[in-house]
């Protein structure tokens, strides 16, 4: 049973009744395990150079198109989100009384990604868009 003025807290997703901290809780975790996937991807690709300028410039060309760029501006989101997200914590480690602004540093940090991600998609996208 959930607290009488804790109710507000939390959110109903997927028939769950979740709360803001495991919300932010699990995005820092998937942005985290995206950018490690990300670095094992980038890894193997750039090792293909072993191979020879042909096999290395193949597995460079699958990533020049539109679904690889919008994949890389969802990587940009994840590193933005995750570094501001780090910063957060960190700051409330240091500080316990920002504790009390959990909800809207929280808040801060998606908003300051979405900001952030609005140039860095533009011009990410330049090349594919009709005005680049």
């Amino acid at each position: 049973m959930v607290p009488r003025g804790e109710r507000h807290h939390l959110i109903n997703l997927f028939g769950y009744r979740v709360s803001w901290a495991q919300l932010a809780w699990f995005g820092h975790r998937a942005s985290g395990l995206g950018v490690l996937f990300y670095l094992f991807m980038h890894i193997v690709e750039t090792s293909t150079v072993l191979f020879g300028p042909e096999v290395y410039n193949a597995a460079v060309g699958i990533f020049k198109n539109l679904p690889a760029r919008l994949g890389e501006v969802v990587l940009m989101a994840a590193l933005v989100y995750h570094a501001l997200n780090g910063l957060r914590v960190m700051a409330m480690d240091f500080w316990p009384r920002l504790t009390e602004y959990y909800r809207p540093l929280t808040y801060g940090v998606i908003g300051a990604t979405v900001v952030a991600m609005v140039p860095l998609a533009l011009i990410m996208l330049r090349p594919f868009a009709p005005w680049g």
